[in-house]
């Protein structure tokens, strides 16, 4: 380990694991990641790996690489070619590639020089380049393995010049006669893997991909021998479906070819190693070596109880069970049998006759990893079935449908179509032990978008952390630096990760359509993608209300926007129509997304009704607090309170009549048709018609760009706080938090689409004028109460209490059914009564306080006036404060 890289790591380990003890060759007393105890060690010199002291509990082991990814990339900056300064030449055109060879692959340098070249590889797509190391094959093709930050270029992390197939690499030095005196070739799948075993002694070649079966080489070799006899050959491919299926084929493809031909393989344990990754970790010593000679046989074995046979000469086990060509067998061994049969026949045939083995189920069940959502306390293991006909799924099973036979067999035929279990419950129990000891772990979320434990955005089929992107494996996790997370939610994204495919062009017919009011729109909608950091830094994020007649271009907007996030064919949804226990899900099923509250009229005409949501309700979810709680089924207190972690969006056609407080979270935006023509509406329908893969690479380009546009959020906020602060007509501070808070994001908006002048200059002249319009909008009544009050002072204007039933003068008492009454009786127009109801709750002018049973003033003139009248003494009404006059 160079001094650099080990001068940083021996910085970093005890910030993060919290090593107690540094005395000695070793740091002890770590925080293992995986059991949590105080038993994670390492040495201090070569810190290459921590271990967990916990061998028969946990016996965890992770790699400095695993864990330090950063560390190990750009490797042409941390070790570039130097030129000499008198000569003009370069003195070590190999320097990345030797480094990272040595330090990134653990392999022995004065071995492998002059093996291999330094070369380069610009990708013109992605606009991106990187050194590489190159190798070249026999028949001249060249394979080279990208070495600086290769997650850039997604899956292709390598690529060939030339064609590989029917060839293999071999060592420039490859001696044909240690091959034949060690009896064996092994033939692995990488270059990487072929060095591997050969800085451990073992004669190896590379045949690049586990499906290129190296016809012309081995007619090569063949030719070479002549009449030595030839070596064996070992096909020691990756561990995995792929690996192990062109094992079994090979093996007997070259056994038809007159080959000798066996089989090794890594462990298939709780990670898969390739045989690179095992020199790293110390785990080729000849006791390892001859135990993945013992797999591969297991691998190609011709029969069940051929396999069985050979598991029960390597364990002495009588009964076990064991899997075979995708399907459960159970071995019992007959010991009074075998003593029969051993008078008369040799031992392996009488081992043969002293065992029986039997089917248990026609597929494959194997747990691949245990999930469990930390939050709800709440698990499951998650299960790949293998069925020899080709089908495979993927489904969880409970702890307590794994431990028994009966529930097991249930769960197993309703989920994997004729899959049945006929074994009971003790053989269960025998499979599941060897399976699930020391499981692989994979932290579940219940929700989609970014998690703020793990400091990464988790969608369907990618991931993001750090700016980098990661596709979801073939066991449905993403492994992103050893950690294991997925999320359970079932809302799709359809994310293009194809950069070449997404092009910012839309922002022209976007700006056409909706203008500066698209920008903000969109500047919000930009933000809710760093909602949870932004709240860590101000503690707070806006809430935006769109509002505007029908016809002008809400829905189109909106609907537009979810096509950046990869979301098609949907608007919101409408908590009128809604359960509180809907309505709550909806809220916490998305982290860093836009939650659209589409809120129609429905306090009009016959079509009202009575909703349990308030906007009251959202008052808490600005903070990101708590947005229901519900009790966990358990014997205790338990409960589950999901925080809010996503951004609130209001889409209706009228405006938010609510307490000042919601009033003041409000970022309000009117749609209209002003600027309606020919060009906006040709613009629309190009938003309405463009492919989403066209255009769902903004989130991309967004998220990847966390750390700059958290940077300029940070930056900028306070520089136009006190913009809007020196502006007299804002005085509320929440006004003028919320309205910085977005000119901040707009101009981080900057940082990731291509703006013009005139479209910055809209926007940062419209963003004050906002402010000032919502703190005019929260010093005065809506519409609707200004009538009603309007009508209330023209009827007491002729009659003191015709409609104010109170004596007290400082309050008004209005019974709403009299005062509807009196004004229909007067020819007065007056707002429909459920939306009175509604809104004077939240005047201003006259302030509500209560709905009781008063002395009413309006009753005791009337029965002075009229005796006959007999009005009784009380009446119901609602009580507001007397205005000051």
């Amino acid at each position: 380990m160079y001094s650099e890289l080990h001068s940083e790591i021996l910085r970093r380990l005890p910030l993060d694991f919290d090593f107690k003890k540094q005395s000695g060759d070793f740091l002890q007393q770590g925080v293992c990641p995986n059991c949590g105890e105080r038993e994670l060690y390492t040495h201090k010199e070569h810190p290459w790996l921590l271990r967990c002291g916990r061998l028969n509990k946990c016996g965890n082991e992770l790699h400095i690489k695993d864990i330090y990814h950063d560390l190990f990339e750009s490797w042409s900056e941390r070790f570039p070619s130097k030129t000499d300064e008198k000569t003009g030449f370069v003195t070590n055109p190999n320097a990345a590639a030797d480094a990272y060879l040595s330090h990134g692959r653990g392999l022995k340098f004065f071995k492998i020089k002059g093996w291999y070249q330094q070369g380069s590889y610009y990708c013109g797509e992605k606009q991106i380049g990187t050194a590489t190391v190159k190798f070249t094959l026999t028949n001249g093709a060249t394979w080279e393995r990208f070495i600086d930050k290769p997650e850039r270029f997604g899956t292709m992390k390598a690529r060939f010049s030339g064609s590989y197939k029917g060839y293999w690499w071999q060592a420039p030095d490859f001696d044909l006669n240690q091959v034949v005196t060690a009896k064996e070739l092994w033939l692995t799948e990488g270059i990487f893997d072929a060095l591997s075993l050969l800085q451990v002694g073992i004669s190896a070649v590379s045949v690049m991909s586990c499906n290129n079966f190296p016809s012309e080489s081995l007619k090569t070799l063949r030719d070479q021998l002549r009449h030595t006899t030839p070596p064996t050959l070992v096909f020691a491919f990756d561990a995995g479906k792929a690996g192990e299926y062109h094992t079994i084929k090979f093996v007997e493809k070259a056994r038809k070819l007159g080959w000798n031909a066996t089989a090794a393989q890594p462990s298939s344990g709780k990670s898969r190693l390739d045989w690179n990754e095992l020199l790293q970790r110390e785990l080729l010593t000849p006791e390892h070596i001859q135990h993945y000679r013992y797999l591969g046989a297991l691998l190609i074995a011709p029969s069940a109880k051929a396999k069985s046979v050979l598991i029960y000469q390597k364990t002495n086990q009588h009964e076990f069970p064991f899997e075979f060509q995708l399907c459960m067998y159970w071995f019992k061994f007959h010991a009074n049998k075998y003593d029969k049969t051993t008078k008369v026949d040799d031992n392996l045939a009488a081992l043969n006759e002293a065992t029986s083995v039997q089917l248990l189920c026609m597929c494959y069940p194997h747990a691949l990893y245990f999930q469990e959502n930390l939050t709800t306390d709440e698990s499951w293991y998650y299960f790949q079935i293998d069925f020899s006909h080709g089908l495979s799924v993927k489904k969880t099973f409970t702890g307590a449908q794994i431990t028994s036979h009966i529930e097991f067999k249930k769960r197993l035929s309703s989920v994997a179509a004729g899959a049945i279990y006929e074994g009971n419950t003790h053989q269960l129990n025998k499979w599941f032990r060897k399976h699930l000891f020391n499981i692989k772990r994979v932290n579940v979320i219940d929700f989609i978008g970014y998690s703020r434990e793990h400091k990464c955005y988790v969608f369907n089929s990618v991931a993001v952390k750090d700016g980098i992107e990661y596709s979801i494996n073939e066991e449905d996790f993403f492994d992103i630096r050893s950690m294991g997370i997925k999320s359970q939610q079932p809302i799709k994204l359809s994310i293009n990760t194809i950069e070449s495919e997404y092009s910012p062009y839309w922002l022209n017919q976007y700006w056409l359509a909706f203008g500066a009011k698209g920008l903000i729109t969109l500047s919000f909608w930009f933000g809710s993608l760093f909602a949870e950091q932004i709240r860590q830094l101000h503690k707070t994020y806006p809430f935006l209300e769109i509002i505007g007649a029908p016809g002008t271009g809400k829905s189109t907007m909106i609907e537009f926007l979810w096509k950046l996030l990869g979301r098609s064919n949907y608007e919101g949804f409408d908590p009128s129509k809604s359960t509180s226990s809907a309505i709550g899900r909806n809220l916490a099923r998305v982290a860093n997304i836009p939650v659209v509250l589409n809120e129609g009229d429905r306090s009009m005409g016959k079509d009202a009704k009575k909703s349990d949501f308030h906007w009251e309700d959202l008052k808490d979810i600005y903070n990101g607090r708590c947005i229901f709680a519900r009790g966990i089924k358990n014997c205790g207190n338990d409960t589950y309170e999901p925080p809010f972690k996503a951004s609130v969006v209001i889409s209706q056609n009228t405006a938010v009549q609510a307490s000042e407080a919601i009033l003041q979270r409000l970022i309000h935006v009117q749609t209209d048709k002003i600027s309606y023509s020919t060009e906006t509406k040709k613009a629309a329908e190009w938003l309405e018609r463009i492919d989403i893969r066209q255009v769902s690479g903004f989130i991309l380009q967004a998220i990847k760009s966390e750390h700059k546009v958290l940077q300029e959020i940070e930056r900028k906020f306070p520089i136009h706080y006190q913009t809007l602060a020196n502006d007299p007509k804002i005085r509320t501070e929440r006004i003028l938090k919320v309205h910085a808070q977005l000119w901040a994001i707009f101009d981080a908006l900057k940082l990731v689409i291509p703006l013009s002048k005139q479209q910055v200059a809209c926007v940062n002249e419209l963003i004050p004028k906002l402010a000032r319009d919502r703190q005019q909008a929260i010093a005065v009544d809506p519409p609707e109460v200004q009538t009603f009050w309007d009508v209330v002072d023209f009827l007491e204007s002729e009659q003191p209490h015709t409609v104010d039933h109170s004596k007290d003068p400082q309050l008004v008492a209005i019974n709403l059914n009299q005062f509807t009454e009196e004004a229909l009786h007067r020819k007065q127009n007056i707002p429909l009564l459920v939306d009175l109801k509604r809104l004077l709750k939240f005047g201003k002018t006259y302030p509500f306080i209560e709905i009781k049973s008063v002395n009413s003033a309006v009753n005791s003139r009337l029965n002075r006036s009229y005796p006959n009248a007999k009005k009784p003494l009380t009446a119901k009404c609602w009580i507001f404060k007397r205005k000051d006059e």
